[in-house]
């Protein structure tokens, strides 16, 4: 044998070890593991899913719970606005003073509703519950509208809505975020409202109350349409229609006054040369 078989002999194992190292191998491998371990495995494995969706369970829980919070305050927010906005068409019968006297009341509860919805609204949860707030939001900014409507006959702009909801806040912000979405909505309710003045005015005779929500509403819709060319705001389209409805409304409420007063003034001149024996005719001519 030369040296090289020699070397290779030394490293080839045997027929012997090789049995041996493959009977090793396979003892071990079917040897199963402890009882215990695999229970212990198991539990731990199961606690630990177990927390898991605890967990998920208490963040969903909390989520919905915020979630129903936000929107029976809102439901309240429209509600006590809309007494806002019945106080206010009480004015063709109370008065100013009385009306504007039961709004301002109303509007304190608002107020107060709005500062109890804005502990769930801080940080990022302003955006993430916009979609429950926003038709309070919006109902508040047709009532308010209304009021300085009927007061200054101006339209409120968003900067006077924010800061009707920062008087009294202790760090000089406002209560909760107004967005621009929620301020134009808002404003586009308000032609229901000025058409209800409009025809109340209408039956106390007010002509010049008439006028003024017929101006009002023109200038209003002109604004408007602007807007609906950019498309940015949601919703505005589905609203466009009640729009023009209440301006036509108010349109039609000026001109029947108008025909009421020519057809008025027409019977009271043939009533005055009646009684007067013609001496009105006559003195028109002379004229």
């Amino acid at each position: 044998m030369d040296q090289h078989t020699a070397k290779k002999a030394r490293h080839t194992p045997s027929n012997q070890e090789h049995a041996q190292n493959t009977t090793t191998t396979a003892t071990s491998l079917a040897k199963p593991s402890e009882p215990g371990s695999i229970t212990t495995e198991c539990a731990d494995s199961k606690t630990a899913v177990l927390a898991s969706f605890s967990a998920y369970r208490d963040t969903l829980d909390a989520h919905y719970d915020q979630r129903e919070r936000i929107i029976k305050c809102s439901r309240d927010i429209t509600a006590m606005s809309k007494k806002m906005v019945f106080a206010l068409l009480r004015i063709t019968q109370d008065g100013p003073v009385q009306a504007f006297r039961e709004t301002e009341k109303h509007h304190k509860r608002v107020i107060e509703l709005f500062r109890k919805v804005s502990v769930d609204l801080q940080g990022t949860d302003a955006l993430k519950y916009q979609a429950q707030v926003t038709h309070g939001v919006q109902e508040y900014v047709e009532a308010i509208g209304l009021w300085v409507f009927l007061r200054d006959n101006k339209l409120i702009t968003k900067q006077q809505v924010v800061e009707y909801l920062t008087v009294g806040d202790t760090d000089g912000g406002p209560i909760i975020n107004i967005t621009d979405s929620d301020y134009v909505l808002g404003i586009c309710d308000l032609p229901g409202e000025v058409n209800r003045y409009c025809i109340n005015s209408l039956g106390k005779g007010d002509r010049e109350a008439v006028k003024r929500c017929v101006e009002f509403l023109r200038v209003l819709k002109e604004g408007v349409e602007l807007l609906l060319c950019t498309g940015k705001i949601k919703d505005l389209k589905k609203k466009a229609p009640v729009f023009d409805s209440s301006l036509a409304k108010s349109e039609a409420a000026y001109y029947s006054l108008s025909l009421r007063e020519g057809e008025t003034g027409a019977m009271d001149v043939d009533a005055a040369v009646l009684t007067s024996g013609g001496s009105i005719a006559v003195s028109s001519g002379a004229m």
